[in-house]
């Protein structure tokens, strides 16, 4: 009847005692000579280890010694009575799958020793050069533990990915993530849906791939800027005309994702705001459309009393010239206070309703911007068109327009001191470009005084409504600013051209 195997401590704690660092080993060792059974654990404990082990020499001992507790080596002769080092190698695999197996023996060719490390044995020790067991369990032990590290770094990883994987797919945003090629890299399931594709379809391929339009090709512009200056852009407002015309709208954050500093990629978050902005539009339409009433009210109403008013005063002037001339003066200073009576209600309609599309559109409109201002601050102001013909605008996008101008016109010479001011209004391409000029003191010593930084915030909104953005430069004199917005966002849509027609 076998025994059962029993754990041992090293005897040489003397020995231990020695050294500055003591290490820890928990092994099996499968041999059946006792004397060399006791070399082994005798070199390896006076080498710095706190030996704890297991002797055994047969098969039932061999797996009742691996099943009792953490086992940190195995340790085996190659050749033993009813019982061999091969099979005691695939019993460890199976039942410690990780742990280090070293052949120690005595009857090991070089033959044997390569097909045993072929078989997954970590090494080999002959028992005639045992000194060199330390070196080989240490080097055993290393690897080992470097494993055991790296799987546990890797399922650290997985795990990882699997929260986040859950994170994005539980997000109503788009979200998805590109390499330094712009090529995604992983999606979530709001990007799948959005575009009706797969996950393995998405993956490796750009976003102008997916979404072949002007917009995508201006997102990836984006993220290449983001990429190569390691600044995020978060909350920038795009436009998308969808196939049926209508217009959506979606913010667009791109963040770029770093190893150890370098830039490896972007993470890009999308969130459709189409419902928001078609509010905020209703709420300024709901304001032009109340100035505009206004204006027409006054133009229409008190405007054309007035004028016949004036026609009324004009055939009494004719009738006091023959009957009672000593009033005649007086009835002229009166005629002149309607006339201005008359052209300051006009210049109020116009102030109201400032673009007439059947009068000309948003050309006319600046070119009377450019008079009023001239007029109105003794300086010069003027007005060119430039490039193609401006299209038919939108009254919305077009009164968008206006009131950039107005409020740049206003800044620069009440604020900046301006003497002169020019506004430009040209198409590049297919974009509508807005630049008003001025050689004032400049928008930083403006800014400075504490004033026109409200109306550049309007400024900035009326453009990200416009689908477009605005830029405020300084050059040598003076300040420029200019707004850029593609056309297919200012042209009226197709229901409203039609009903037009």
């Amino acid at each position: 009847m076998e025994s059962t195997p029993n754990w041992h401590g090293s005897s040489l704690r003397h020995v231990r005692m020695n050294h500055d660092s003591v290490r820890s080993l928990r092994f099996v060792l499968l041999e059946d000579d006792p004397n060399d059974a006791e070399l082994v654990q005798l070199e390896l404990a006076r080498n710095g280890f706190d030996v704890s082990w297991c002797h055994v020499a047969s098969e039932k001992q061999f797996r009742e010694a691996l099943g009792n507790g953490e086992i940190d080596l195995v340790l085996a002769d190659y050749t033993l009575p009813g019982f061999d080092g091969r099979k005691a190698l695939t019993i460890t695999q199976k039942t410690l799958p990780g742990v280090p197996f070293i052949f120690v023996s005595g009857s090991l060719g070089e033959e044997r020793a390569i097909e045993a490390l072929k078989s997954g044995a970590t090494d080999y020790v002959l028992k005639d050069r045992l000194q060199r067991l330390p070196t080989v369990v240490n080097r055993a032990l290393q690897e080992s533990r470097e494993r055991r590290e790296r799987r546990q770094a890797e399922a650290a990883l997985d795990e990882q990915r699997v929260l986040l994987s859950t994170v994005m797919d539980s997000l109503p945003e788009i979200i998805y993530t590109v390499d330094t090629q712009n090529r995604m890299t992983a999606v979530n399931r709001a990007m799948i849906e959005a575009t009706g594709k797969t996950r393995e379809q998405l993956l490796g391929r750009q976003v102008s791939e997916i979404w072949t339009d002007e917009t995508s090709l201006d997102v990836e512009a984006q993220a290449a800027t983001v990429m190569r200056n390691g600044r995020a852009i978060a909350d920038q407002e795009r436009a998308w005309i969808s196939a049926d015309g209508s217009v959506r709208w979606f913010t667009l954050t791109h963040a770029p994702l770093r190893d150890h500093g370098k830039i490896t990629g972007l993470v890009c978050a999308v969130q459709e705001v189409t419902d928001r902005k078609a509010l905020e539009q209703e709420i300024l339409e709901i304001s032009n459309r109340e100035q505009r009433r206004l204006g027409s009210d006054l133009h229409d109403g008190l405007g054309q009393e007035l004028t016949g008013l004036s026609l009324l005063l004009k055939g009494l002037e004719v009738q006091l010239s023959r009957e009672a001339p000593q009033y005649l003066s007086q009835i002229t200073k009166i005629s002149d206070l309607l006339a201005r009576a008359i052209q300051s209600t006009r210049s109020l309609a116009r102030g109201l309703a400032p673009v007439n599309l059947e009068r000309g559109g948003l050309p006319e409109a600046l070119k009377h911007l450019a008079a009023r201002c001239t007029d109105m601050y003794n300086l010069q102001c003027t007005f060119s068109l430039n490039g193609q013909k401006v299209p038919e605008l939108e009254e919305v996008a077009a009164t968008h327009l206006y009131r950039v101008a107005q409020e740049a016109t206003t800044n620069a010479a009440r604020y900046a001191r301006a003497k002169s001011i020019s506004i430009e209004l040209r198409t590049v391409a297919r974009k509508l470009q807005l630049s008003i000029a001025d050689d004032g003191i400049g928008l930083t010593a403006g800014l400075a005084h504490g004033k026109p930084g409200m109306g550049l915030k309007i400024m900035e909104y009326r453009a990200r409504m416009l689908g477009g953005s605005v830029a405020f430069e300084e050059p040598d004199r003076g300040t420029k600013i200019v707004l850029v917005a593609p056309l297919h966002m200012l042209r009226p849509s197709k229901e409203k051209r039609a009903a037009a027609g």
